[in-house]
């Protein structure tokens, strides 16, 4: 095990942070070969500026208990890539229900993005079996 902070926003991207500190350890899974795509639609109109990354509210999503995302990057906005998703609260281990309501996006040119466009693509995989890993820290 390995003593981590987790540091995160406690009720909206940019407000308030708080840090938690806590203990992990390192471990593996199987994961199911079937998946789900969901699509990460914007909930807000931005504007946005090239190579200005900017959260924006998408159509919340709720991820099951020990499922991982994967990004699909072959779909995107035209304006840009989501570089990650998120949500505000405490961060949730896998094997619990989260949630998706924030992306980070990177735009690669000035424009706007609208209420219900599509901002990109995301596999949902179900993790089938937690394995143990020897894997240590110094």
């Amino acid at each position: 095990m390995v003593k981590i902070d987790i540091v995160y926003w406690k009720d909206k991207m940019g407000g308030e942070i708080r840090k938690v500190s806590t203990e992990a350890f390192p471990h593996g899974f199987e994961m199911n070969p079937k998946g789900e795509w969901e699509m990460l639609l914007a909930a807000e109109d931005k504007d946005i500026r090239a190579n200005e990354l900017i959260d924006i509210a998408v159509k919340k999503i709720e991820i099951p208990e020990k499922a991982v995302i994967v990004p699909c990057y072959f779909v995107r906005h035209a304006l840009g890539t989501v570089a990650t998703t998120g949500g505000v609260g405490m961060p949730k281990p896998v094997e619990e229900k989260r949630t998706i309501d924030t992306v980070i996006f990177h735009p690669i040119f000035d424009g706007e993005i609208h209420k219900g466009e599509l901002l990109a693509v995301i596999n949902i995989f179900y993790a089938t079996r937690f394995l143990s890993t020897n894997a240590s820290y110094m």
